[in-house]
């Protein structure tokens, strides 16, 4: 034991930083991610301008989900070599955890400027670019709305699709509208169709929003069309039920229990849905 003391006190400081990262990255393989942030600590304390030392720790944090920290030492590991792709690498993937997507996407595309053909660059730039549409509350789950269920890949898949839809989503406030309605209907439907109305009056990009995620191009709708979707006029009204009614007068008709915003919400449905059979014919 003196004579391993006296060997370490003969290190250099770089031997002694080299020494703690090997012990780090057998821990990382092993999976003890706690104790390889202590060697890499302990590599940063002999050796503090390493870039890859705040690499290798970023990584750890990562792996433990403590994103902040590994956000810390990304943005550290690019400070001190900015000519570095893998330091954008762990900065943009803790920034995208933190949900800082436009962050990443910066990120991301300063890294790719350094190595172009760089894969984990590319696919980090795309998830980032991907996660920024995805709404919160939105998918999975319980039914209903306007157009059916809100899908964050359909919106996704517009705005790739639409440059028109692309630019509305560049918008934080039309995002923000969207999140409150999306979040709303987690539990109250009624007044997220209410809602939902009344942004659409304020706002005809929302209607176009939703109107994309059923497929219908609205870069070549006309003015009118969109009138006519939001209930302005100029439309075609909805099928009557008179004849299917006349057919069956001995019958009573069921009573109606739908609430003012429920028969305004189906109203809109039928408005959007007969929109949407006439773009396809």
């Amino acid at each position: 034991e003196a004579v391993d003391g006296l060997a370490a006190s003969a290190m250099t400081d770089k031997e002694k930083a080299a020494a703690a990262k090997a012990k780090g990255n057998v821990a990382f393989q092993a999976k003890s991610y706690e104790e390889a942030i202590t060697h890499f600590t302990e590599a940063i304390g002999h050796d503090a301008n390493d870039h890859v030392f705040y690499s290798n720790r970023s990584a750890c944090f990562a792996s433990l989900e403590q994103y902040d920290k590994a956000l810390e030492d990304g943005a550290k590991c690019v400070s001190i070599k900015p000519d570095w792709p893998k330091g954008y690498t762990r900065k943009g993937l803790a920034e995208h955890f933190l949900k800082k997507y436009d962050d990443a996407i910066e990120t991301y595309k300063a890294g790719l400027k350094l190595a172009p053909d760089d894969a984990t660059l590319k696919e980090g730039l795309s998830k980032a670019s991907d996660a920024k549409y995805e709404i919160p509350g939105a998918g999975g789950g319980g039914g209903g709305g306007l157009f059916g269920n809100f899908d964050p890949s359909a919106l996704a898949s517009a705005a790739a699709k639409n440059p028109k839809i692309h630019e509305y989503m560049q918008d934080k406030a039309l995002m923000q509208k969207l999140n409150m309605i999306m979040q709303l209907g987690q539990g109250n439907q009624n007044m997220q169709q209410q809602m939902l109305m009344q942004m659409m009056n304020q706002d005809p990009r929302v209607l176009e929003v939703f109107m994309a995620m059923q497929g219908v191009d609205v870069s070549t709708m006309s003015p009118e069309d969109l009138g006519a979707a939001r209930g302005g006029g100029g439309g075609d009204a909805p099928p009557s039920t008179a004849p299917r009614a006349e057919a069956k007068k001995e019958e009573k008709p069921p009573e109606d229990l739908r609430t003012d915003e429920q028969k305004e919400a189906d109203e809109w449905k039928t408005k959007g849905n007969e929109l949407y059979k006439k773009k396809q014919v």
